[in-house]
């Protein structure tokens, strides 16, 4: 059976050549989507102010989910400064050194905030050895005015040895004397600058002397790190605390959070986008395909004939599809991982990973996506002989000739279904079930509607066909052809529609949703702060006890400092509970009408304290939450609280999902420092004597901003901003690769009419009028393709809107979606017209022959 389908590969290039680009293709998108996959699990950046310790200790930066991906806290979980005697007191272990570490800024003699190409943290004396880092001038600080700056850091600062340098916490700036200058780590500092203080101002500059960033543990000679970590593990084992110890690569996760939320963002992402990848690669093919046994269906309708049995139909094509697709699945896993790497380096652009993050090259994501592109390439091929296979060969024979009029009733009633599921989905679902849950619903909508507009593709072509038939006829005769070949071949120019239309819905459904959180947030934002100034920093973040000085500025009557988090809310979900992370602030509730408006719904805003929350619309209604209930949180440096709900507000794409009080959210971040101070002014007469006072004000504050209140709320999209291009970075490798299945398509039906075009020829007709007909049948193809891709982008659009902002008016860009239609539109054409020249070439009488 492999000689004789090798043999028809041979003779029959065409229709496999399409089927080969498909699976290549698909291989590739899934081996990225594999790659991203084990990078997050596996891959990560090394160590550099702990790569002298082979085990360091740690709090636990993640929460323990069942059943799902263990989310990643925010912030530093920090642990007991005792932590480092109970480790020290392990066997093997020669010392175990307490770390802190404190964002620190440069300032001028002006106070302004000096630009360097790293952040700069502050740490204690002690943990200098856990680089190690040596001395290579002057000595170690001995008292709270001096510091030890690594020798790059002073170079960048312009300080020596024996002058002084100005470091800020937050907008606090002190003048130290530097004594002396260390050199880095053997690996050096690529990702910060290290300055070391004494161990007691690094703890009063922490602001939690009672807590260690991580120990540091240094092993007696002759112990391995691995043995040293088990032992430490169990010694910890019964501890209260949220502890993880870490040894090897894995530290890096330890030294640097962003790279562990990294991995985190990497593994969720692929998980989820590697299954629609998957279906959308299995999708394309199965039309390929499909469309390639709907070619040869005179040739598989003469085996029939002649007595080929069904099951040998199904053998013959199923072995063309194994050589074809085995063939293409393994060179197309290879570029996969260059897909893998252009994908990294756009998020890192995007912000949502680092740029020095590596990726995990392992040979299981190839294996992994030749194997599942291959077996869902034999089953599209199973569905695709099945008809032809089962029917009686008379009937094969007749089939052959001429298409049939349209789907039958089982493969109608299916797409009805699924059309009518998609857009309750879409629509419906929002309006009963608030959240998330209704965001995703709206967004999966377009796969039930993609679904149920392939198994009707035949008689939506059919229907389109119809109602263009007047405005082709006008072209005379290409017209009448162009309208008769396409309602005779309604099958096969569905093949063509369904992909150019799933290429449209996805870029105008991805668009529209962006825009339309963008937009909305930016107005949130604009008519939320009813502040008339916003202080903000270049600096690490504002001192909690700037909110104070700015209290005493004469003409400023409230002042509601803001700090920034995010938090994880954990609900039940069907039968499971689930843990999200939501966007936080906390704010004095002290004059917040003055400041803020959070277009508070139900409840107030008066009654949030210390046991109590406030959630915005959408995350209320993904946890099932009203005012009254118990919200059950963890903090951002993973501690637990049940809290009071108080108030349901509109205005979360704005200022974030949840608003706890000020001090209570700001103890549990990394830096206790606030992310702006909104100012309103006792009165109008006394807005100008308050803007004089935060003028003033800002000389003596490191890296001080006054802002109007409109450039801020202008920039309090970014981080939601950052998500939405995210999705939309992963979602334009899948409209590439429908893109180049649409032009793999076109291409192959066209070149496959042509015996076609010669017997047009033989009898009379131009080239110039074939080309013409060609051209009309291509506008046919595009202009119902754009249709259906409105019809697939306009619900869901519709859903996420009404789940995201409660309108049921998407924000849409018309230029945007002009030029979607336009890039379309060209696609389908230039396919259709390029490869219908090429058609052309072949003499007519040897197309004849050659087709036959």
């Amino acid at each position: 059976m492999f000689d004789i389908a090798w043999s028809t590969i041979r003779n029959r290039k065409g229709g496999f050549v399409a089927a080969f680009v498909a699976v290549f293709c698909g291989a590739a998108v899934v081996t990225a989507c594999g790659v991203l996959l084990l990078s997050g699990l596996l891959s990560g950046v090394p160590p550099e102010r702990y790569a002298g310790a082979p085990v360091m200790v740690g709090g636990g930066q993640t929460k323990t989910v069942r059943e799902n991906i263990d989310p990643h806290f925010a912030e530093r979980v920090t642990l007991p400064a005792r932590t480092a005697d109970a480790v020290a007191e392990v066997a093997g272990v020669r010392a175990a050194v307490g770390d802190r570490t404190v964002a620190l800024s440069v300032t001028g003699a002006g106070g302004e905030v000096l630009a360097l190409d790293r952040p700069v943290y502050g740490h204690g004396w002690a943990s200098a050895v856990l680089g190690p880092f040596a001395l290579s001038d002057g000595r170690e600080p001995r008292s709270g005015g001096e510091v030890a700056l690594d020798r790059e850091l002073a170079r960048r600062a312009g300080a020596e040895v024996g002058g002084t340098v100005r470091l800020a916490v937050g907008t606090t700036a002190t003048a130290y004397r530097v004594t002396g200058l260390v050199a880095p780590p053997p690996g050096g500092l690529d990702r910060q600058s290290a300055a070391f203080f004494t161990d007691d101002r690094a703890g009063a500059l922490s602001g939690r002397p009672d807590r260690v960033t991580a120990v540091g543990v240094l092993a007696e000679p002759g112990v391995e790190a691995d043995e040293l970590a088990e032992r430490v593990q169990e010694a910890l084992a019964g501890s209260a605390e949220r502890t993880e110890v870490y040894s090897g690569d894995r530290i890096g996760d330890l030294e640097f959070l962003d790279v562990g939320r990294s991995r985190g963002f990497l593994v969720a992402l692929s998980a989820s986008f590697g299954g629609t990848a998957l279906a959308v690669v299995v999708f394309v093919v199965s039309s390929t395909l499909g469309l390639a046994v709907h070619q040869r269906r005179r040739e598989l309708a003469m085996l029939r004939a002649i007595a080929a049995s069904p099951r040998q139909i199904h053998r013959l094509i199923g072995a063309e599809i194994l050589l074809v697709a085995t063939v293409a699945a393994v060179l197309g896993a290879v570029p996969g991982y260059l897909v893998a790497g252009f994908l990294r380096d756009a998020f890192a652009g995007a912000g949502v990973l680092p740029g020095d993050f590596e990726l995990s090259y392992h040979p299981v994501p190839a294996v992994a996506a030749v194997v599942l592109c291959v077996l869902g390439a034999r089953l599209a091929g199973v569905v695709a002989a099945h008809r032809t296979a089962r029917i009686k060969p008379v009937e094969a024979l007749r089939e052959s000739q001429v298409d049939p009029s349209g789907p039958g009733r089982s493969r109608r009633t299916a797409g009805v279904v699924l059309l009518a599921m998609g857009l309750a989905a879409a629509v419906v679902l929002p309006l009963l079930i608030p959240g998330q849950a209704a965001a995703a619903g709206a967004a999966g909508s377009l796969l039930l509607l993609m679904v149920g507009c392939a198994l009707l593709g035949p008689r939506l072509v059919g229907l389109a066909t119809s109602a263009l038939a007047p405005l082709l006829r006008m072209f005379r005769f290409s017209g009448f052809l162009a309208a008769a070949n396409a309602r005779a071949n309604s099958r096969r120019l569905s093949a063509a529609v369904v992909p150019l239309a799933l290429g449209a819905g996805m870029a105008l459904m991805q668009l529209s949703t962006l825009a339309t959180v963008e937009a909305e947030a930016s107005r949130q934002a604009a008519s939320g702060v009813v502040a008339d100034y916003v202080l903000t920093t270049g600096a690490t973040g504002l001192s909690p006890e700037l909110a104070d000085a700015v209290r005493r500025v004469p003409g400023v009557g409230t002042a509601t400092p803001v700090v920034r988090s995010q938090v994880m809310l954990t609900y039940e979900e069907v039968d499971k509970t689930t843990s999200r992370a939501f966007g936080a602030q906390g704010v004095d509730p002290r004059g917040l009408a003055r400041t803020l408006d959070l277009d508070v719904r139900e409840g107030g805003l008066d009654g949030l304290g210390e046991g109590t929350v406030a959630l915005s619309r959408t995350a209320a209604g993904t946890a099932g939450l009203g005012v009254g209930d118990t919200a059950e949180l963890d903090l951002g440096d993973g501690t637990p609280a049940k809290l009071e709900v108080v108030a349901v507000y509109g205005n979360g794409l704005g200022f974030g999902d949840v608003t706890l009080a000020h001090d209570v959210l700001a103890a549990h971040t990394t830096d206790r420092l606030d992310a702006a101070l909104l100012v309103r002014a006792s009165g109008e007469e006394a807005r100008e004597e308050a803007a004089a006072g935060l003028a003033a004000l800002t000389g003596t504050a490191a890296g001080l901003r006054v802002q109007e209140s409109d450039r801020f709320a202008a920039a309090q999209q970014g981080e939601f901003s950052r998500q939405s291009w995210t999705n939309l970075i992963a979602n334009s490798l899948l409209l590439l690769y429908v893109l180049i299945a649409v032009v793999n398509t076109l291409v192959m039906a066209t070149t496959a009419r042509g015996r076609e075009f010669a017997m047009m020829r033989l009898i009379g007709a131009g080239a110039r009028q074939t080309r013409r007909m060609m051209f009309l049948e291509s506008w046919v193809v595009v202009i119902t393709a754009v249709a259906v891709g409105l019809f697939l982008a306009v619900p869901p659009s519709i859903g996420s809107s009404l789940a995201l902002t409660g309108r049921p008016v998407p924000h849409v860009e018309p230029l945007v979606w002009v030029g979607v239609a336009g890039f379309i539109a060209l696609i389908g054409w230039s396919s259709v017209a390029l490869s219908t020249r090429s058609a052309l070439r072949t003499r007519p009488i040897d197309a004849v022959y050659t087709g036959e």
